[in-house]
């Protein structure tokens, strides 16, 4: 995968970071892969919110820089730092779907538009 990540971890042991970070790289390889070529970078951010006191607080947050320069964020808080991650991942991947296909319908708009007027037409007519 070529695209940049950058993983920042706060409230871990650095036993378990270099597990996570390796974790989260498999995980944001599958989400990606599909949209490498819309994404210039990905920061990840995992932070254990409540310390040793346990309850749902390992919160994840994906942020992927586009190429077209755009930005989606997106986060997600599991009881387990590999769960926060990924529920995390998965919401990037879904949100990098979205993006594509708002996009490809309106490059199908576009090229309508320009074929229409090509022809001589408006889209009133």
């Amino acid at each position: 995968m070529d695209t940049q990540i950058e993983f920042l971890v706060r409230g871990e042991h650095g036993h378990t970071t270099a597990a996570l970070r390796e974790y989260a790289l498999r995980r944001l390889s599958f989400a990606v892969r599909r949209f490498e070529h819309h994404v210039r970078q990905v920061t990840i951010r995992l932070v254990d919110e409540n310390g040793p006191r346990r309850g749902r607080d390992s919160r994840c947050s994906m942020t992927a820089d586009l190429v077209d320069g755009g930005q989606l964020f997106v986060e997600a808080t599991a009881a387990w730092p590999f769960a926060a991650i990924t529920q995390a991942a998965r919401r990037l991947s879904e949100a990098l779907r979205r993006d594509a296909d708002r996009h490809a319908v309106h490059r199908a708009r576009s090229a309508e538009t320009s074929r229409h007027r090509l022809e001589g037409h408006t889209l009133a007519s």
